[in-house]
């Protein structure tokens, strides 16, 4: 199983509601999702829905992020679409002022790259005689979450700096000196600096590194001949797993940076702006952790549903529109009819005007 993706054994509960999500949002309780993947109307004139003042519109996503900041935890991801670079400017300097949301990467979605199904049916829209601009093939992504770059500056107090006072304190004890260069000749490091040693152990650095399990093991065995040391190992492990749950998640999948190269999908729904699976799958893999609870305020065709359904993952959408939620869940159900996840597993699913649920009987 890839690291970063649900046991699809535990696959939990994938809840459909058609609702505005402000009206939702509203009974849900504060810190309760790990990741949102929010993609609104853009105000482009797309379709009827995406009609806004640009005034009341930017007020109403600033608001909306609000909201939403409520009820993410601190370690949480979000990410926002949009594709009006305009418009979305403005809300991002309201966001900045107005929100704790820290822009950690601006993504651009790029569906005509070499090797894509749709490069020679984009490449028409490019060669239009006439065109004097430079035609619009990608849609953009901004990557939230509410921690600094490394995610560690939030937990320094309660997880490394007591691991950085403890080791020192060890090292002390059992050498009487900490010379840096010395730790990182044990732990196999470059000697020509500061290095490892310095990172994770100098009183100087206001945000130093946790030390991996890799050298702390071996901090442990130089510091105690070898002999196992249980106050040492447990509380280090304690702390370490604190501090692994305490920061945002991220799972390197070392396959995508700033641009997305991804196809667009064969449209399988009745609304105008359907987003491929396989986006949605990208940015769970990357921000998932296992058991995450996903959260789509604008679930539009649902493809996050099937993309969730299929990694595992927990997701609570909402749609405002009747017709769009009912072609959602129809694809759904269609989806989940041609069953390779619970294949022979039982299923409960629970319907009625308003909400959809499925859940995967134990």
């Amino acid at each position: 199983m890839a690291k970063g993706i649900a046991d699809k054994g535990n696959a939990s509960m994938i809840n459909l509601h058609n609702v505005d999500c402000m009206k939702y949002m509203k009974d849900v309780p504060e810190k309760h999702f790990d990741l949102a993947i929010v993609d609104p109307p853009y105000n482009i004139n797309k379709a009827m829905w995406d009609k806004f003042n640009k005034k009341e519109y930017i007020q109403y996503i600033v608001v909306f992020m609000t909201e939403l900041q409520r009820i993410m935890k601190d370690n949480s991801s979000v990410y926002l679409f949009h594709n009006d670079f305009n418009q979305l400017s403005k809300i991002q300097t309201r966001i900045n002022q107005e929100t704790n949301y820290i822009l950690r990467q601006f993504l651009v979605w790029n569906k005509r790259f070499p090797g894509s199904s749709n490069k020679g049916y984009f490449d028409g829209f490019v060669e239009i005689d006439g065109l004097r601009n430079y035609q619009k093939l990608a849609e953009y992504i901004c990557f939230y979450t509410f921690q600094d770059e490394t995610g560690l500056t939030k937990i320094m107090d309660s997880c490394v700096f007591p691991v950085r006072e403890y080791i020192r304190d060890e090292i002390l004890r059992a050498r009487g000196h900490i010379k840096f260069k010395e730790i990182n000749s044990i732990l196999g490091t470059a000697t020509n600096g500061g290095g490892v040693a310095s990172a994770v152990l100098s009183l100087k650095k206001t945000v130093p590194a946790m030390i991996t399990k890799e050298h702390y093991n071996i901090l442990r065995e130089w510091l105690n001949n070898g002999t196992e040391y249980e106050y040492l190992r447990t509380e280090y492990e304690d702390l370490r797993t604190e501090y692994e749950d305490l920061r945002y998640y991220f799972n390197n999948q070392k396959t995508h940076h700033s641009v997305l190269n991804i196809d667009i999908e064969k449209k399988m729904s009745e609304h105008e702006t359907e987003k491929p699976i396989t986006l949605y799958k990208t940015l769970l893999k990357y921000s998932a952790r296992p058991n995450a609870k996903i959260f789509d305020p604008f679930l539009g065709s649902g493809s996050i549903a099937i993309a969730c359904y299929d990694l595992g993952f927990d997701l609570t959408g909402c749609e405002i529109d009747k017709d769009y939620y009912n072609s959602a869940v129809n694809r759904f159900k269609n989806h989940i009819s041609q069953g390779n996840i619970f294949q022979n597993e039982k299923q409960h699913i629970f319907q009625n005007e308003t909400s959809f649920k499925l859940t995967k009987k134990e």
